[in-house]
C-alpha cells in the first residue's frame, strides 16, 4: 500500500517551435547615437517542454513549460550593430486556456553574442554596444491557436534586450519591441496514468515549506567606469529577510553595503594632484524591498532600493534589480545553499551583473 500511495499521473510533451519577430530598436535614451534606418527581425528557433504531474509548484503555477530559445538577431542598423546569435533558457507561464487556444506569458535570460561592438576607429557610432558578448532579456505576450493536436500557429508580441550590464562601456543596450508570428510542432507527447514508482523524498521536497527565511549573502560584480578603462570588482554583503505568501511568492526586505574598487580608482584618477581619495568615499549602503517567485529548485527576484547614503560619482536615489535563484535543499529545510545572478541598474540603464552565493535559513512552521 506505501508503494501504491506513490502512483501518480503525469503528461510529457516535446515541441518544436520557429518564430520571427519583426520591430524597431528603440532609442531609450537621449544619448542614443544609432540612426535607426529599418526594421529589426529576430528568429527563433525553440524547444519547448511541458510537463503535468503532482509537484505541488507546477499546480500552483498551472503548469508552466520550460524551454531553450536559438537566437539570430538582425537588427537596424545593421552596419552599426552587425548580427546577433545566442541562447535563452525560458519559462512560459499559462495566462488563458481554452479548448484550442491559449495565451502565455514569456520570461527568457541567457547570452548573445555580437559581430560588431564599439570601436573609437572604425565604430564610432556604436555607444549602445561596448562588448562583443551581451546579455539577453525576453518577455512576451504570445497566443497559441491550436490547427489539431500536434500543430499550432502563434503569434504575439516581444520586448527583447540586449546589452552587457555595464561589464564595459558604452553600454546603453538594444531594445527591440517586436511583433512574433511562429508555428509549433509536438514532436513527443507521452502520457502515463497510474505510474508506479518507488518513493522518492527528493521528488516531492519542495511541496511543504516554512514561511519565514533569512538569507546572508555574498556579491561579487564586476564594471568599469570610462570607456576603455580597467574593469574592477564590486564587492557587497546582503542580509534578507523573505516572507512566503504562498508555494510560490515570497516578499521581503534588506540591507546591503557594496564596496566598489573600480570608484575608488575612478575617484582618485579625477583627482590627480590632490589627495588620495580615502576608500570610505567608495562605499553605499541602501535598504530594498524584494518580490521573489520560487519554482522547485530555482526561483525569480526582484528588487527596489534606496540608498541610506549616496555613492560619490552618482545622483540617482534608487536602484533596480532583477534575478535568477537556485537553491539547494527544499523549502522545509532549516538550512539550505543560494546561488544566483542579478543585474541592477538606476532607471533603466545597467550598472553591473552580480554573482551572489550564500546560505539561508528557513523557519516557522511548515505549510502546504
Amino acid at each position: 500500500m506505501g508503494l501504491l500511495s506513490n502512483a501518480h499521473a503525469q503528461t510529457v510533451s516535446n515541441q518544436l517551435e520557429f518564430g520571427v519577430s519583426i520591430g524597431r530598436v528603440i532609442r531609450h535614451n537621449t544619448s542614443f547615437k544609432p540612426k535607426i534606418n529599418g526594421p529589426s527581425f529576430i528568429y527563433q528557433l525553440s524547444w519547448v517542454r511541458h510537463k503535468r504531474d503532482s509537484l505541488a509548484w507546477r499546480k500552483a503555477a498551472n503548469f508552466p513549460k520550460v524551454g531553450l530559445t536559438l537566437i539570430v538577431a538582425d537588427c537596424a542598423p545593421n552596419d552599426v550593430f552587425g548580427y546577433g546569435i545566442g541562447v535563452s533558457p525560458f519559462i512560459d507561464f499559462t495566462l488563458r486556456q481554452q479548448p484550442r487556444s491559449r495565451v502565455d506569458l514569456r520570461l527568457g535570460t541567457g547570452l548573445a553574442c555580437f559581430t560588431k561592438a564599439y570601436d573609437p576607429v572604425t565604430n564610432p557610432d556604436n555607444n549602445v554596444i561596448g562588448s562583443h558578448l551581451n546579455t539577453i532579456f525576453h518577455l512576451g505576450i504570445h497566443h497559441q491557436w491550436m490547427v489539431n493536436s500536434r500543430l499550432s500557429l502563434g503569434q504575439g508580441v516581444d520586448i527583447i534586450h540586449f546589452s552587457n550590464a555595464r561589464s564595459t562601456s558604452p553600454n546603453l543596450g538594444i531594445n527591440t519591441l517586436a511583433a512574433k508570428l511562429s508555428v509549433r510542432y509536438t514532436i513527443a507527447d507521452k502520457s502515463s496514468r497510474d505510474t508506479l514508482t518507488l518513493p522518492n523524498r527528493s521528488r516531492y521536497a519542495n511541496e511543504d515549506f516554512r514561511p519565514h527565511s533569512l538569507s546572508l549573502r555574498y556579491g561579487l560584480g564586476l564594471t568599469d567606469r570610462f570607456v576603455g578603462g580597467p574593469v574592477r570588482p564590486i564587492h557587497s554583503s546582503i542580509l534578507q529577510y523573505m516572507y512566503s505568501t504562498g508555494p510560490l511568492h515570497s516578499i521581503g526586505c534588506g540591507v546591503k553595503h557594496s564596496w566598489d574598487m573600480g570608484e575608488l580608482e575612478a575617484l582618485n584618477f579625477l583627482n590627480q594632484g590632490e589627495a588620495s581619495i580615502k576608500p570610505g568615499l567608495a562605499r553605499n549602503a541602501s535598504v530594498f524591498v524584494a518580490d521573489a517567485w520560487r519554482f522547485g529548485a530555482m526561483g525569480l527576484e526582484l528588487a527596489v532600493g534606496a540608498y541610506l547614503y549616496d555613492r560619490s560619482m552618482t545622483n540617482d536615489r534608487l536602484w533596480f534589480k532583477i534575478g535568477i535563484q537556485g537553491f539547494l535543499g527544499g523549502r522545509k529545510r532549516v538550512m539550505q545553499g543560494i546561488a544566483g545572478c542579478h543585474m541592477k541598474s538606476h532607471y533603466a540603464v545597467a550598472e553591473y551583473v552580480e554573482l551572489q552565493s550564500g546560505i539561508q535559513f528557513n523557519y516557522g512552521k511548515t505549510r502546504r
